[in-house]
Parts: structure tokens; C-alpha cells; sequence
């Protein structure tokens, strides 16, 4: 019978620790150079950690603190932020700006109070969320398609469209708004310099499909968000 020869083994035992400590060690490397990208949240920072950056369920400690999920160094998803001024945001997050449902807590007056609702890009929109456009009446319109271009100027205007092309096959328009001014060019129909929330109401008669009957269209509406508003109209 062999003899096992233990002092071999405790060496080959010592040898192979060594080979694969550093597997062990290179998380905790890793750990100590992962970044957050927030400069009020550069210090220190504890948990997950992906190509260098936060990035899943971690605490950073900075002039501010937070904790909560990360992506790519960045708050995002649900966590908890408090400023070195003591206000404290409990909520959603998307790419290190308020973004979602939250409740921002702060001192007022010497008196605590307390934001809940919705937020986005780091703006409180209100205790609810608010649709941007909203549908409020149709007839003899087959859809209605809303887009607004995000631009400084607040304006509403309107687009006609039938079997996929433009048409200005149509006549008796009718036009009516809460605010802003009227008017009709060959390069502008709608309301210029309106204010949100708008109510819009638009009317005028056209052929039918087979051009063999004049119908009447209308539609009502509400847009709740400040733009340059591109309404079309399908009919």
C-alpha cells in the first residue's frame, strides 16, 4: 500500500491558495476604484460595482448622501437621497435626476413639509400624474396623433391627413381655443403664443372616402404640457 506523504499534499494545498488568491482579492480592488458621477456624492462609496462605475444596489457618502440602485455611476431606480442641508427625496430615479413617483421632505417657514406626487427630470409635476394631451371628443375623425417639438415658443397647430397624405381637401374650419392668438397661413394653422393647459376644439366638413357625401368632423381636446404642439387630425 501507498504511503500518503502529507507534507506533499500540504504543499500543494499552500501553492494552489496562492494561484487563485487573486480571484479573491480583485472584487475588493475593484470596489475601492468604482466612481459615482454625482461630485456631491464623491467619497466614499459601498456596494455593487460594474466596469469601474456604481452600478446596481449600493451607498455613496459625499457632501450629500444616497442610497439605493445605481446604473452607470448615476441614482437610478429607487432610493433615498438626503442633502447636506438636511431635505431628503425617498423615490424614483432616472440617470441621477428625480424622475418618477416620491416624496421630497424639506423645512419651510421652520416647519417641516413634505412633496409627494410625481416627479420629471428632476421637476415636481404634482401630487398626480397628468396625461401630456388628452382626447376629449371626436366625430367622424378616425385618430388624432399629438408631437410636440419641445421648443421655447407655446403653440398649438394643426395638421389634415387622409390615406396616409396630407389634405386640404377640406372646408368650413372652425377653430376655437383657450388662449393664444388665431391664425390661418399657408405655412401655420392653429394658435400662436397660447398658454397650458389648453382646450382646443377644431370643426370643418369634407368628402367622404368615396366622395360621393359631405360629412362633418370635430374633435376636442386638452394639452396639459407647455410646447410647440403638432396636432394631426385623421379623418
Amino acid at each position: 500500500m501507498n504511503k500518503i506523504n502529507f507534507s506533499t499534499v500540504r504543499n500543494t494545498v499552500i501553492i494552489a491558495l496562492i494561484a487563485v488568491s487573486p480571484f479573491f482579492t480583485t472584487p475588493l480592488v475593484a470596489q475601492s476604484e468604482c466612481k459615482v458621477l454625482l461630485s456631491a456624492l464623491a467619497g466614499t462609496y459601498t456596494g455593487e460595482c460594474k466596469k469601474g462605475l456604481a452600478d446596481g444596489e449600493g451607498e455613496a457618502i459625499g457632501t450629500d448622501s444616497y442610497r439605493g440602485s445605481f446604473r452607470k455611476g448615476l441614482p437610478d431606480g429607487e432610493g433615498t437621497y438626503t442633502w447636506a442641508t438636511g431635505e431628503v427625496y425617498r423615490g424614483q430615479w432616472k440617470k441621477g435626476l428625480r424622475e418618477g413617483q416620491g416624496t421630497f421632505t424639506f423645512r419651510f417657514n421652520d416647519r417641516d413639509s413634505v412633496q409627494a406626487g410625481y416627479w420629471k427630470e428632476d421637476h415636481y409635476l404634482g401630487p398626480e400624474l397628468i396625461a401630456p394631451y388628452k382626447v376629449n371628443y371626436r366625430l367622424g375623425v378616425t385618430r388624432t396623433s399629438f408631437f410636440s417639438q419641445g421648443g421655447p415658443d407655446s403653440f398649438v397647430s394643426f395638421k389634415f391627413s387622409r390615406s396616409g397624405s396630407s389634405s386640404y381637401s377640406i372646408d368650413g374650419l372652425l377653430m376655437q381655443g383657450s388662449s393664444g392668438t388665431e391664425s390661418v397661413t399657408t405655412a401655420f394653422t392653429g394658435f400662436q403664443n397660447v398658454s397650458f393647459p389648453f382646450e382646443g376644439k377644431v370643426q370643418f366638413k369634407a368628402p367622404n372616402i368615396l366622395n360621393t357625401v359631405i360629412n362633418n368632423y370635430e374633435v376636442r381636446f386638452t394639452i396639459n404640457q407647455p410646447g410647440e404642439w403638432v396636432v394631426t387630425i385623421y379623418y
